[in-house]
């Protein structure tokens, strides 16, 4: 999957505000988009730039200082556990296109944002590691956007890899479906950073992941990063029940064992949801006619029985496949939790405990959300 060609082909336009004209990163992007058309503004007074019709679209970028706060906690949804994640909303909107994408639903246009601050949200990172000096701190930026999409065009997880490379108990967790790590493996000292990788069985990034790197491509770059000394975390979310859908997640599981002999800090799972509102996206996906249920929180969801079981499934795949890696759920119900983790071992649950331990940020941020 090559960036820049991937930049040319659909980077339309660069819209920065005049307060970042002279940003690093705003000078590294103009460079290498230099086939876009290229615009400067006011820096809005509420800060909400409403682009005109010609420019409301996937193909242009807007730069800008954040709206609000960029760091927080994970929105988790209502009625289902939360893995306690921090979030730092760097990137903001993705269009590798992926048929499932719940962002489609809430996002008011396809204009992928980009936030840079004056480093506040590091120093809130600092302050909360600081507060609880023996809690691993997961902290990422994979929320609202892809971490690595448009990040060899900005470079902007650098300068957070190398602030927080000397914090021991930070996690910072850079999540794509890319395969561009490139531009990160000469940071000499990564810290505890993480690089993870959303993944599906090939059949199904064929046809429902849009310009998302292939499965082995993906692969390869985890064991670049790996080798240059990164940790690593893989997502299974969205896992889809297609016809055989135990064989061909058992494969991928198949190929993730060949990292457990390097750090890979978690696996998280999670099944096909989404909003009602997303519902006239899919029709013409083929894993849409499958039964569906409301959830507490509005979502659809298949029908706790099937949830669990692939979970479960999944977890003993794992399991055996990268025995030191905790392996946790992702927005997903008590019952279901409960169902999946009952007959597992006790070491195992002591490591999803680890790492899902609630961190309280109120003191930090002024709000616990």
């Amino acid at each position: 999957m090559n960036s820049w060609k991937y930049y040319s082909d659909t980077v339309r336009a660069i819209v920065w505000t005049q307060s970042l004209a002279n940003h690093p990163a705003v000078h590294r992007a103009r460079k290498f988009l230099e086939h876009a058309e290229q615009i400067e503004i006011e820096d809005p007074p509420d800060g909400v730039w409403e682009p005109p019709p010609e420019l409301a679209n996937a193909g242009t970028i807007l730069v800008r200082p954040p709206t609000s706060r960029m760091f927080g906690r994970c929105p988790g949804t209502h009625g289902h556990l939360c893995c306690n994640y921090l979030t730092v909303d760097v990137y903001v909107g993705c269009t590798i296109g992926c048929s499932y994408c719940i962002m489609q639903s809430y996002l008011r246009n396809r204009t992928l944002v980009v936030q840079i601050d004056s480093g506040e949200s590091l120093e809130h990172i600092r302050q909360v590691a600081a507060l609880h000096p023996d809690q691993m701190i997961r902290v990422g930026t994979g929320e609202v956007g892809d971490s690595l999409l448009f990040d060899p065009l900005f470079d902007l997880s650098r300068g957070y890899i190398e602030a927080l490379a000397k914090i021991p108990n930070v996690r910072f967790e850079l999540k794509s479906k890319t395969d561009y790590v490139d531009h990160l493996l000469d940071i000499p000292d990564p810290g505890r950073a993480v690089i993870a990788f959303s993944v599906n069985p090939q059949s199904i990034v064929d046809t429902e992941e849009g310009y998302a790197a292939r499965l082995d491509e993906r692969l390869a770059a985890a064991r670049r990063a790996s080798d240059a000394g990164y940790g690593l975390a893989f997502h299974f979310d969205p896992m889809i029940a297609v016809p055989g859908w135990e064989t061909a997640y058992a494969g991928v599981v198949e190929k993730l064992g060949r990292f457990r002999d390097r750090d890979v800090a978690w696996v998280s799972l999670g099944t096909l949801r989404f909003p009602p509102t997303l519902q006239p996206y899919l029709q013409d996906a083929g894993y849409a006619a499958h039964e569906f249920v409301r959830s507490r929180d509005g979502k659809m969801r298949y029908l706790q029985p099937i949830r669990s079981g692939m979970y479960r499934r999944m977890r003993a795949l794992l399991e055996e496949a990268l025995p030191r890696t905790a392996v946790y759920l992702c927005m997903e119900s008590e019952a279901v939790w409960k169902n999946v983790y009952a007959e597992a071992p006790v070491t195992q649950k002591q490591s999803v405990r680890d790492v899902l331990r609630p961190v309280h940020i109120r003191d930090v941020v002024g709000v616990d959300r």
